[in-house]
């Protein structure tokens, strides 16, 4: 895992911009790996990557697991697919809303290689 330096750096993801609460309609993003090692920062467990907006590609770190959230699903998913990752591979990602085990609101994820 590295560790993010003091340069600057692209935007993190905001996951709150995708509200989809429903498992067979989810928000989806196409990715683009620019970097598969996983990076800290002071809140969270991040990846850059490129996501597909429009016509064009933008790049942004992207969150994986806060630290204080006890939801690792991505980071696993992440670190599952990373083995066989390399620089431009593309995947999907499918991102809603659920219902955690004490009835919560838990944001679920789907990753998969294009």
């Amino acid at each position: 895992m590295n560790i993010l330096s003091e340069t600057t750096y692209p935007p993190f993801l905001k996951w709150g911009e995708y509200a989809s609460d429903d498992p067979e309609n989810p928000d989806v993003l196409e990715l683009k790996v620019a970097d598969t090692e996983t990076f800290e920062t002071e809140f969270s467990i991040n990846v850059m990557a490129l996501i597909k907006e429009k016509k064009s590609w933008i790049e942004y770190n992207i969150p994986l697991k806060s630290h204080e959230s006890k939801n690792s699903s991505l980071l696993n998913q992440w670190n599952r697919f990373s083995k066989n990752l390399k620089k431009g591979d593309r995947l999907v990602l499918k991102t809603w809303l659920g219902t955690s085990k004490n009835s919560r609101k838990i944001r679920r994820y789907s990753l998969e290689k294009l």
